[in-house]
């Protein structure tokens, strides 16, 4: 099922399939929310909180998914017998209850069960992608409608004040069908523009906040804001837990493995799904306080650089967080260098902002102004970062490997496209 889910469910869900990303949903939202809309028409978002999603799937619609998806009847056999007259029994302080059937809901740490989910849950994004009554949020002249991580939905919605009753019949007929259930109380609205505050939301059944979290994120309306929510937040955590930690007796090799385990992945989890520019000095501040941190507040008696060796090279593999955040900004860069960048909802939105090829941009000269062809935010602090990564591992001419089809620098490829 692994196997062929790829092929049965849209690129908008990324929870749990093989070869998609969080990020992906992330990068698309900021793509959203932070590049210049060409409409007056309001627009917001819709953050869906499921009551207990994976408990409340219907078993009979579950099947009848499987069977209009094409799974043949041979694993849907197999599926249903998992899910034959299963019992269960509620235990507390060792007293038990008698046992009872169960009726739906996939299973609690059944590696099948998000498999599963995302294709019970599939048939509502299909409705909300083909229904015209649903009207998406359109950026460089693509609808963007929903988004999901599981059972985390983000619907992008413009003229909400038409949109948003449709919607909430379409989850209401959902849940009739499948039993899954929204609650609209602890659903989020979001207004992307400042045309949305112009219409009555205070009149809709969800919360209005001015940022929200969002698979692990906190969103906000500007993007300059993510650092502070995000990063500045980061960083007080970390000094709180480094000051717990310092308490303790530890050698040098234990306090590294704290910053390895408990430090690096708060900030590599940021550093893949935030796309912003991040200053020196937020990287000097950090080692300033992880040095301090290993060497028990004394004087340092061995290099930094020498600790972030590997250990093969004399090193204790103390993290670099500037290369981490390098690394994984690199990660989503190479997307525009390949072929079928257009495939996912982020990338095709990045690509179609800008009036050359963004792998062009990444080869040409440092000191160009990109502002001349494209205003993507998200596009334009990518190329600082990758100019960053240049200037450090001295990459200033890249000429020699620039694409010639789409190339600005290449005057015949503007004539003959």
């Amino acid at each position: 099922m692994e196997k062929v889910l790829p092929s049965v469910i849209s690129q908008d869900q990324t929870g749990f399939i093989k070869g998609r990303h969080l990020s992906s949903n992330l990068r698309r939202l900021f793509n959203v929310i932070y590049s210049p809309a060409k409409s007056n028409t309001p627009e917001i978002l819709l953050s869906l909180d499921a009551e207990k999603a994976f408990d409340m799937i219907e078993w009979n619609y579950l099947f009848t998914a499987l069977e209009k998806f094409g799974f043949g009847p041979n694993i849907c056999a197999w599926i249903k017998l998992l899910y034959t007259s299963p019992e269960a029994s509620v235990c507390i302080n060792k007293i038990c209850s008698d046992y009872f059937k169960l009726e739906r809901g996939t299973r609690q740490g059944c590696p099948l069960s998000p498999l599963l989910f995302a294709i019970a849950i599939e048939p509502l994004a299909v409705h909300c992608r083909n229904s015209y009554q649903i009207k998406g949020i359109v950026r460089e002249g693509l609808e963007q409608k929903i988004s999901l991580y599981a059972d985390d939905m983000v619907l992008y919605i413009s003229d909400p004040e038409n949109t948003v009753p449709t919607v909430l019949t379409a989850l209401t007929e959902f849940q009739k069908i499948s039993g899954l259930r929204i609650n609209l109380n602890k659903s989020i609205l979001f207004p992307v523009n400042s045309q949305a505050y112009n219409i009555k939301l205070d009149t809709l059944p969800f919360t209005i906040p001015d940022h929200f979290k969002y698979l692990g994120v906190n969103i906000t309306s500007k993007h300059k804001a993510l650092y502070q929510q995000n990063f500045g937040v980061c960083m007080e955590k970390i000094k709180q837990d480094l000051h717990r930690w310092s308490t303790l007796h530890l050698t040098l090799a234990g306090r590294i493995n704290i910053v390895k385990m408990n430090i690096l992945p708060k900030l590599l989890f940021l550093f893949q799904n935030i796309s912003i520019y991040i200053n020196k000095s937020f990287f000097k501040q950090l080692d300033s306080i992880i040095t301090s941190f290993i060497w028990n507040s004394k004087h340092p008696r061995i290099r930094r650089a020498t600790l972030q060796r590997p250990q093969a090279e004399g090193g204790m593999a103390l993290p670099n967080f500037q290369f981490y955040y390098w690394a994984a900004n690199i990660q989503a860069i190479k997307t525009w260098t390949q072929i079928n960048a257009h495939t996912q909802a982020w990338s095709a939105i990045e690509v179609k902002s800008c009036s050359t090829s963004l792998y062009s941009l990444l080869c040409s000269p440092i000191n160009e102004s990109y502002r001349k062809y494209t205003i993507n935010p998200i596009v334009l602090y990518s190329l600082r970062i990758w100019n960053q990564i240049r200037k450090h591992f001295k990459m200033e001419n890249l000429l020699s490997v620039a694409p010639l089809q789409g190339n600005h620098l290449f005057q015949p490829s503007q004539v003959y496209p």
